[in-house]
């Protein structure tokens, strides 16, 4: 099977250290690698590289840059293609407008399930983390900054700062974090119980919510990692609604965050009684 991937992000630096990792690991030889830009390539030049094999290698990539510029024709005959990609064909479409993702006229390409997706953050959260990484003289590899910024997305700044100021203590041999490195700081939380323990949380599913939250504890899952879980879904939750309830639990969140901060409350403590206090509140329309 083949291997497709669509990388989108306004940071160029971004798009390219990603699509030459690929390259590195799918191909390895350079002049088994075909570039084509959606600005001025025409559907027969792509459609004939995606299709055709190399006589260099068995396996070769097709990099397509600047996808958001791209003809109608070429689309559709791209999104034929993921049903049954050709063996040993690795294609990374590019495109530097994040835009592209609300077009309808590439929903089949980057909703479909053979499609690897690489979706670089806002530029503002990669230069602030950046800027603080570079303040800290830490090197960081593209690939774990990837993770660092999700990271942040799922948290605020105050949790994620208070994680950084532990990099320090997983820098590998060269001075560089890596992937693991950053695999094992505290805010990458896991996933299963503690967005089944959000969702369940926010849609009153009582019974659910407390055994979730019974795991969490268990496992030892900190608290304000947890609480920074829920108001990523919450913001998620303000995009689509502007229910007063909305505004009420996300103050009551940062309240017991900056509690959890200052000491005035145990983790496990602040956790219980947030759960409680977001029980009592009415079934938010939009959580699932």
């Amino acid at each position: 099977m083949g291997n497709i991937h669509l990388i989108v992000s306004n940071d160029s630096s971004y798009i390219s250290s990603v699509a030459k990792k690929l390259v590195s690991e799918h191909v390895g030889r350079e002049n088994a690698v075909e570039s084509f830009d959606g600005k001025s390539s025409a559907l027969e030049q792509i459609d004939n590289a995606l299709r055709t094999g190399s006589l260099i290698s068995t396996n070769r990539a097709v990099i397509i840059n600047n996808m958001q510029s791209l003809k109608q024709d070429a689309i559709e005959a791209i999104a034929a293609l993921l049903s049954s990609p050709p063996e040993g064909l690795l294609l990374i479409m590019t495109s530097d407008n994040p835009e592209l993702l609300k077009q309808k006229r590439f929903e089949a390409i980057q909703s479909s399930r053979m499609v690897v997706r690489h979706i670089a953050p806002n530029l503002s959260t990669y230069a602030l983390l950046q800027s603080y990484l570079k303040g800290h003289a830490v090197r960081i590899s593209p690939a774990a900054m990837e993770m660092l910024v999700n990271a942040f997305e799922v948290a605020t700044w105050g949790i994620v700062e208070n994680e950084l100021n532990k990099l320090s203590t997983y820098v590998g041999k060269d001075g560089t974090i890596d992937e693991a490195a950053v695999n094992d700081l505290t805010f990458n939380i896991d996933n299963s119980d503690t967005f089944g323990f959000v969702n369940d949380l926010l849609a009153r599913r009582q019974k659910d919510a407390l055994k979730a939250l019974k795991s969490i504890h268990e496992t030892g899952t900190e608290s304000i990692m947890v609480i920074g879980a829920l108001a990523w879904k919450l913001r998620q939750l303000l995009g689509k609604s502007s229910e007063p309830t909305l505004i009420k639990s996300l103050g009551l969140l940062y309240r017991y965050n900056l509690a959890i901060r200052k000491g005035l409350i145990s983790n496990t403590l602040a956790l219980d009684k947030l759960t409680i206090e977001l029980l009592q509140q009415k079934t938010y329309s939009t959580a699932e």
